[in-house]
């Protein structure tokens, strides 16, 4: 049976309520007012509606647009409409376009609500109606990795940008920009101290949809990946060092090699103007812990594994264990609720009605396509005008108008079956395990041990063959020989890198990510220009694309900073250069 996430009763009249009255404050870069959540029932209220606010459809559709719609994996219908959604993937918007507005501010949104959490937390009496210090620190976790993860949006659209305080200043209310090094900065401190007080394990039946220490080790792997390859130079951070660290998480979180609570944290280097008692105080922790405490490897390297790549996608897999952070949906539809949770990953990437009146429309391009030449992955990930039988299993194939688009493909990860109801009850995956493993391959690749980096990446593709085995039922939809694909074979740095990269590109296809993946390669120019020049003739309308034309290296890397957050500031906030 479908799962809620997880609520208290006294809540539940908060989610039969309108969202946008009660969850969508009016404020974007600024912070809301100086309000205490004093027990843990209201505390778990604000770290719902910072949930609730990754369940809306105007957070989703950013992701997928600025993640995927945007990139080398998609082409879109909008690619030849004159309006902002064309604009913007065509780079000739301006500093007012909505779409660069609204992700902006939903992001700030969220870490507006997050702030609310992270600051009331330490004055929640534990002590009182049975409450725990864990339970609190768990709460006070999840705020600080969903801040983490909207700051990690943000900077990697806009660059740098204002770090909202904690605490409101009704006198300054307007925060200047921070630099790319400082938010990022941020960012890991955030995450590595939720590590610390995170739920060990997953959360599972009634509570699944929170998000434990995996996902924390998964998001701060990401983190230290994109400071170590920046598309964006940081100015001051040590890339080898990055590397290094992204290794030691990842040995932690994968292989299970002890860590102490300082390296963690990087106390020592990162701590200078506060004292452990004061932070002890401030993360809730057990009055015992100190910097030399041991985080023993064994208590997460066994949270997360590989589940069978056929069923992730999926109703059946929905909170799978490879699952570090998923955002949960319910189907309140004939229930007479007024909701904003439906997802819109089904009306976006496939839509039984051909995804003609879908905000945004993508299908994968040729060069996705080819990515997969014999891989067996393909059929859960893509296909063509000519279904394989496994979708026409309930009939619930699209009507052809749909492959009109682009190559005349469809992304399938989100594809609703029948019986799994309405695309308002699927899940968002935000983040899975086989990606950590592809960011521990990568950083021990560029830290010298490319034997190792080679075995992760086989694991990855070991999942994948059993696809191919007799016993799978699935195994029949699959044209592939299975001697067809195989392993990764040993090789010197620059040939693992690359097959490091493209593992992750056909692993992660249609989730959102690829846009920001080529910008942090920084190969955003070359890549566009080979979408320019492989753009298919618009079907039936005949008009010709010209996405990636008007692609400007050195400045379109980024976004603009909206036009209406540096004019409400007097100018406090800086354009980027170039816009």
């Amino acid at each position: 049976m479908k799962k809620l996430i997880y609520i208290l009763l006294a809540m539940y009249p908060l989610f039969f309520s309108s969202c946008e009255d009660y969850f969508e404050p009016e404020q974007t870069g600024l912070v809301e007012g100086d309000v205490f959540y004093k027990d843990l029932n209201n505390l778990r209220i604000g770290l719902n509606a910072v949930y609730n606010l990754m369940q809306s459809q105007q957070y989703q559709l950013s992701e997928i647009i600025f993640g995927e719609a945007m990139s080398d994996n998609s082409w879109n219908k909008q690619d030849v409409e004159i309006n902002e959604m064309g604009q913007l993937v065509n780079f000739q918007f301006n500093t007012e376009n909505t779409y660069i507005l609204q992700r902006y501010q939903i992001n700030y949104q969220g870490i507006n609500k997050a702030n609310q959490v992270i600051r009331s937390a330490p004055y929640v009496d534990y002590r009182a109606n049975g409450t725990s210090e864990k339970e609190i620190r768990e709460v006070l976790g999840q705020a600080k990795l969903l801040r983490a993860l909207f700051y990690f949006n943000l900077v990697k659209t806009y660059g740098g940008v204002s770090i909202q305080p904690e605490d409101v200043d009704l006198g300054n209310m307007v925060v200047p920009r921070s630099s790319l090094d400082e938010v990022y900065a941020y960012i890991e401190k955030d995450l590595r101290e939720a590590i610390l007080i995170l739920r060990r394990g997953r959360y599972q039946l009634t509570e699944a949809g929170q998000i434990g220490v995996g996902g924390a080790l998964g998001l701060l792997m990401k983190v230290l990946v994109y400071e170590a390859s920046p598309g964006v130079k940081l100015t001051s951070v040590d890339k080898e060092q990055k590397w290094q660290e992204a290794r030691e998480i990842g040995e932690f979180f994968i292989e299970g090699k002890n860590l102490t609570y300082n390296q963690i944290l990087k106390f020592d280097e990162n701590y200078p103007n506060e004292s452990w008692e004061s932070l002890a105080k401030r993360l809730v922790l057990d009055p015992s812990a100190t910097k030399e405490t041991v985080f023993a490897g064994q208590d997460v390297v066994s949270i997360h594994q590989l589940d069978e790549f056929d069923k992730i996608f999926r109703l059946e897999g929905e909170f799978s264990p490879e699952s570090l952070i998923e955002i949960n949906h319910y189907d309140y539809s004939g229930s007479g609720v007024s909701t904003n949770e439906s997802c819109p990953c089904g009306g976006s990437l496939i839509n039984s009605l051909g995804g003609t009146s879908s905000t945004i429309a993508i299908t994968p391009t040729s060069d996705l396509n080819n990515q997969f030449q014999n891989d067996p992955r393909k059929l859960f990930t893509i296909t063509g005008r000519t279904l394989s039988e496994y979708y026409k299993q309930e009939e619930t194939s699209p009507q052809i108008g749909w492959f009109n688009y682009g190559n005349g493909m469809i992304f399938v990860k989100y594809y609703i079956f029948r019986s799994e109801g309405s695309t308002n009850g699927r899940n968002y995956r935000v983040m899975r395990y086989p990606e950590a493993l592809l960011l521990f391959a990568e950083a021990l690749n560029e830290t010298g041990d490319s034997r190792k980096a080679v075995d992760y990446v086989n694991k990855i593709r070991q999942r994948a063959r059993k696809l191919l085995d007799p016993d799978n039922p699935n195994s029949q939809y699959i044209s592939i020989p299975a001697a067809n694909f195989q392993d990764v074979a040993y090789a010197p740095y620059d040939v693992t890198r690359d097959a490091i990269l493209k593992e992750k590109r056909i692993e992660m296809a249609g989730e959102f990510d690829r846009w920001f993946e080529i910008a942090r390669l920084g190969i955003l120019s070359e890549r566009m220009a080979s979408v320019y020049k492989n753009a298919p003739v618009e079907q039936p309308s005949g008009k010709i694309r010209e996405r990636g034309k008007y692609f400007r290296k050195g400045v379109n890397e980024i976004f603009p900073i909206p036009q209406e957050e540096i004019s409400i500031s007097n100018g406090v906030i800086e354009q980027n250069f170039g816009y």
